[in-house]
Formats: structure tokens, C-alpha cells, sequence
């Protein structure tokens, strides 16, 4: 299951493959049909030694994790290439006690807490990582056992950051309103720079932990690729949409506004929507095109898109449905109609849309993948 969901979220970054100290020569059926259920690619896999990754002609391996309690332990053999290693374990599913339902239930857990921990693992920036705090990431990844823990903690980061987005977003707009004297041209360069600078940050120190998704569209686009599970969708969109009101509020009570205002600026017509499904798919193929040949750049990427946005396109680029939607609660410079929200976000999740389908068609997952893994259990 560990190599199943590995080579789907680290798709284009590692190449993964899974082996046990004593193979039992074919995949537990349950696995292959949860797996087929979570719509992995099941061909190629098969049961192997771990012996075969110690041999000279092996695939160079740059981490080597065991995951069931069983092999943490057994004598590991020598892995070519030295790869890092770390302890994920959990309780083989395989040796459940119980009827059929809760037998295939203990896999089914057992997938939730792989899927969560690679994630984690993926999202780590490693190229910007000394070797010692790398490998106390990974050990801390292991050390976490509660997968309820593990959401709980991601949607607090996502919250978090979208509330500090919007807070920049409004706060700064009216500071740059109040400042400008009424010229336009100055409060939209001060509300620009506030919030490209932010979205650096917070994707910077919010990513190894949520994703720093920030944004349902991209959320979506992240579970369409099979990068976030399903399940996760309606729990972050929901914490983003909430945070990004409370980020709002806290920019009203800042400048000494009501809490929240009924928004009133129109944005509306054919040219604003357009402009907003071209600054969602210029954000999302940014993000994707990132992942796969630049992922440490990330944050500078987006932040940069969204300045340059904000002044190329029409509507001062949105680009994300829970803003929009936060924004309808403001008459501030940043706000927006309650009653034009609804075609913004249409617009804005058709241009995800056409930004997800551009992007399997420019940054393929199959291209030269970054590192190899081998994820090892006792059977």
C-alpha cells in the first residue's frame, strides 16, 4: 500500500517500491482491493525480498523505510547508496483478528495512516534540509500515531494561513486606500505587494505542514491528481472558507470597521469572469509546474504570480474561492458584491479546471524521477 500511494502523491519527485524480510510470494487480496477502490494502479505490483535492493545492479535508494512493527525488528541488509532510513510502524493489517468487514477495516486504517504520513513526508522541502534535521523529520513522522491528530493538526495550518491571507488582503487594501489620497493606480500597488509578500511566507512555513493550499481550487486540483485524499476536501475547504472570514474580521477590527459589511463593489461581465479563470489557471499551472521541477520555489512562484496577476488581469485576480468568497463580506477596497461571488468561483474553478488537464499534458509524471525509496515490512 506504502509504494502504491508513494508513487501516486510523490509522482514526478520519487519512484517507490515496497519488499518484506519474508515475502509471502503474492499481495494480500485485501490490499489490491482497497487499493482498486482508492483508484491506485495495481499491475505492477507484486511481493519481493528486500534482498533484491541489496544487491549490486539495485535501483540507488535515497531513503529506506520499514513500516511494519515486525521488521523494525530484524537486521536490515546494507542498502546501496546509503540511503537515510526511519521507523513508520504500524500493526499489520495482515494480522488482524476478526470477521471479514473488520479484517479489511484494519487495512483500511492502515492506509489512512500511510497516506498521512507520506503525504507529510513529500511535503518536506528537502533540498532546503541539512541532513540532521531531514532525518528528525523523519523520525518524527514515525513517532505520530493518531491520524485524527495528524488532520486536525494540517487543517489548523490551513486555517492559520488563510486567515493571515485575508487579514493581508483586506487590511492592506484598506490601509492603501486610506494612504493613496484617492489614486487607484497607488492603492492597488499597495495592496499588491502586501500580498504577494505574504503568500511567501505563509507557504513557506505552512507547507511541510498542510500543503499551504490556502485555496479550495487548489485543494481539488491536489485530490483530482490523487495528491490529497478525497476525504480531506470537504475539511479543508470548509476550515479555508471560515478562516478566510475570520481573517476578515480581524482586518476590520484592526482599522476599526464593523466586524463584517455586506459587500458592494461590483465585478461582474464577461471580461471580469474571463479574467478570473485566467488568473486561477496561471496560479494552478504555476503550482503544478512547480511541484515538478522546482518545489523549494514554490512559495516565490506563487507569490510572484499572484503581484504580476493582480495587475495583468481585469478583476485584480481573485483566484481562489474562499477569498471571493471572504471578500463578500467587506465594503473595503478589496471587496467585492455579495451577488457577483457565485460566477466568480464558477469562473475560477473552470480555469482550475483547464489548468489541471494542461498540466498532465506538460509535466508528465513518468519523466526522470527524483529518488528512489523502499518501503520494507516483516512478511
Amino acid at each position: 500500500m506504502a509504494e502504491a500511494i508513494l508513487n501516486r502523491v510523490g509522482q514526478g519527485k520519487f519512484r517507490a517500491f515496497s519488499a518484506g524480510s519474508h515475502p509471502k510470494g503474492q499481495v494480500h487480496q485485501y490490499a489490491l482491493d482497497l487499493l482498486r477502490r482508492m483508484n491506485h494502479d495495481v499491475s505492477g505490483l507484486h511481493s519481493k525480498s528486500w534482498q533484491e535492493f541489496s544487491q549490486p545492479d539495485a535501483p540507488k535508494l535515497d531513503f529506506a523505510f520499514t513500516v511494519c512493527d515486525n521488521a523494525a525488528k530484524e537486521p536490515c541488509p546494507v542498502w546501496p547508496g546509503q540511503p537515510m532510513t526511519a521507523h513508520w510502524g504500524i500493526p499489520d493489517p495482515a494480522e488482524a483478528e476478526g470477521n471479514e468487514a473488520e479484517r479489511r477495516l484494519a487495512f483500511a486504517d492502515a492506509y489512512r495512516v500511510l497516506n498521512n504520513r507520506i503525504s507529510i513526508f513529500v511535503s518536506l522541502p528537502l533540498q532546503s534540509l541539512d541532513e540532521l534535521t531531514l532525518q528528525k523529520q523523519l523520525d518524527a513522522i514515525g513517532r505520530t500515531k493518531d491520524e485524527g491528530v495528524l488532520l486536525s493538526r494540517r487543517l489548523f495550518a490551513e486555517g492559520l494561513g488563510t486567515a493571515i491571507l485575508l487579514a493581508t488582503v483586506v487590511g492592506s487594501g484598506i490601509m492603501a486606500e486610506r494612504l493613496s489620497e484617492g489614486n487607484q493606480a497607488i492603492a492597488l500597488l499597495g495592496n499588491t505587494i502586501p500580498t504577494g509578500a505574504i503568500l511567501v511566507v505563509i507557504i513557506t512555513i505552512f507547507g511541510p505542514i498542510s500543503g499551504a493550499h490556502f485555496n479550495p481550487a487548489v485543494t481539488l486540483v491536489f485530490a483530482a491528481r490523487g495528491d490529497t485524499c478525497w476525504s480531506d476536501v470537504g475539511p479543508y475547504i470548509v476550515v479555508q472558507c471560515l478562516s478566510a472570514i475570520a481573517g476578515t474580521v480581524l482586518a476590520h477590527l484592526m482599522f476599526d470597521l464593523a466586524p463584517l459589511a455586506i459587500g458592494t463593489t461590483a465585478r461582474s461581465g464577461a471580461s471580469q469572469w474571463l479574467a478570473e479563470a485566467v488568473a486561477t489557471f496561471t496560479l494552478v499551472l504555476t503550482i503544478m509546474g512547480g511541484l515538478r521541477y522546482a518545489p523549494t520555489a514554490i512559495p516565490w512562484l506563487v507569490g510572484l504570480t499572484i503581484t504580476a496577476a493582480y495587475w495583468f488581469t481585469s478583476s485584480t485576480s481573485f483566484g481562489n474561492p474562499a477569498v471571493t468568497f471572504a471578500r463578500g463580506f467587506t465594503t473595503t477596497f478589496a471587496g467585492i458584491a455579495i451577488n457577483h461571488v457565485p460566477a466568480f468561483i464558477v469562473a475560477q474553478l473552470i480555469g482550475a479546471a483547464i489548468a489541471t488537464a494542461a498540466s498532465f499534458a506538460l509535466f508528465p509524471s513518468d519523466q526522470n524521477p527524483a529518488r528512489g525509496m523502499v518501503v520494507v515490512s516483516g512478511k
